[in-house]
């Protein structure tokens, strides 16, 4: 028997889903899919997009539904930026892993791993300049929410290298 798709209804105001079916909330909850916010359970566009991928979902707006994600990609354009390919790049491939994770902002993630411990993950793109000062800030964050930090490096060709970021004093 096969499984029922997800219906997802895209938002272009926020670039994103909305289930509304509360049998498929419940699922997509469990799956670590999704947020609530202002009164609506939201998905993030790699979400949808991945669930789009996967054949796990169909999407639904302004009357028309899609199947594919390069269908979406064409209507609503606008909603994918520049960094939106690295991070669904590093989002497939980690949920494709088994991990559970969930979009924080920007390029972050939670991620929780088989073990269920929880790390924080920034994803960069090859040759993206990065300062010293904003990885140490990125360190900072992890450290005070008791996280390890994991940089995802997207290169230009699309492959993937994690590195674990951490804080090193070193005495003389």
């Amino acid at each position: 028997m096969a499984q029922q798709k997800v219906v997802i209804e895209f938002s272009e105001e926020l670039c994103g889903g909305v289930i509304r079916d509360e049998s498929q909330l419940e699922l997509m909850k469990s799956k670590w899919f999704g947020r609530n916010e202002g009164g609506q359970y939201v998905l993030s566009l790699e979400e949808v997009a991945y669930l789009l991928m996967k054949g796990r979902a169909v999407v639904k707006c302004s009357g028309k539904t899609y199947i594919e994600l390069d269908e979406l990609v064409m209507e609503y354009y606008k909603c994918f930026s520049e960094m939106f390919w690295p991070r669904l790049i590093v989002y497939t491939d980690l949920r494709d892993r088994g991990r559970l994770l969930k979009p924080i902002g920007g390029n972050a993630y939670l991620v929780k791993h088989k073990d269920s411990t929880l790390k924080l993950l920034l994803v960069m793109e090859e040759k993206m300049p990065a300062g010293i000062k904003d990885l140490m800030e990125q360190v900072e964050k992890a450290r005070k929410n008791n996280l390890s930090l994991i940089m995802a490096i997207v290169s230009l060709q699309g492959d993937l290298t994690y590195y674990e970021v951490s804080e090193v004093e070193l005495s003389k």
